[in-house]
C-alpha cells in the first residue's frame, strides 16, 4: 500500500512540476493571462465573497431561512474537519516540496491536504444549489475554477483538491439532512 502511495506522489510530483513550468515559467502570453485570471479567481474563494453571495441570493429570490440555519453550522463543520485533517496529515505544498519558486501568492497556512478553499467552494455550492437550484450550474462551475486555481498557482496538488471537493460536497449535504430532520 506504502508503495502504491509513494509511486502516486511522484506522479503528483512530476505532474506539479510540469503545471509550474506551463504556467510559471512559460513566456508564451495566453498562459500568463490564465496564472492572473486563477488568482483573481482563487482570491475570490477566500471566503469573503460566500456572505456577499448569500445576501444577493436573499436579496433577489425569495428569502430562504433554512438556508442560513444549514449554511452557518455546516461551514463551522467544514472549517473544523478541514482544520483537523490538515494538522493530522500534515502534507507539504507542492510549491515547498518541488521547489518551486514562482509562487505568485502565498498560502493561508501551512500544510496542503485537504484544499480548504476547495472544500469551501463545493461546500457553498452544494447548499447554494440545494436551496436555490437555478445557480447550481454557476455556483459549480466557480468551485471547479477555485479547485483548479489552487493546483495551477502550486499551492495544492490535485489529490488535495479533489479530497476538498468530496469534504465540502458530503458536509453539504449532511448538513442539509440533519437540519432537515432538526427544523422539522
Amino acid at each position: 500500500m506504502l508503495a502504491a502511495i509513494n509511486k502516486f506522489q511522484k506522479f503528483e510530483d512530476i505532474l506539479m512540476l510540469q503545471i509550474s513550468h506551463i504556467f510559471g515559467e512559460s513566456d508564451y502570453k495566453l498562459f500568463l493571462i490564465f496564472r492572473k485570471i486563477f488568482i483573481v479567481i482563487t482570491r475570490l474563494g477566500d471566503g469573503q465573497l460566500y456572505p456577499i453571495v448569500t445576501i444577493f441570493l436573499i436579496a433577489f429570490s425569495k428569502f430562504e431561512l433554512n438556508f442560513l440555519l444549514t449554511l452557518l453550522p455546516a461551514f463551522s463543520i467544514e472549517r473544523s474537519v478541514y482544520y483537523l485533517l490538515k494538522n493530522l496529515t500534515k502534507r507539504i505544498r507542492p510549491f515547498e516540496k518541488l521547489k518551486i519558486n514562482n509562487q505568485p501568492i502565498l498560502p493561508p497556512d501551512k500544510y496542503s491536504f485537504p484544499s480548504g478553499h476547495t472544500s469551501a467552494a463545493f461546500l457553498f455550492a452544494t447548499l447554494t444549489s440545494i436551496f436555490f437550484p437555478a445557480f447550481t450550474s454557476l455556483v459549480f462551475i466557480f468551485a471547479f475554477l477555485v479547485g483548479i486555481s489552487r493546483i495551477i498557482l502550486n499551492l495544492h496538488y490535485p489529490t488535495d483538491v479533489f479530497i476538498g471537493s468530496q469534504l465540502g460536497i458530503s458536509i453539504g449535504i449532511i448538513s442539509y439532512k440533519l437540519m432537515q430532520i432538526i427544523l422539522v
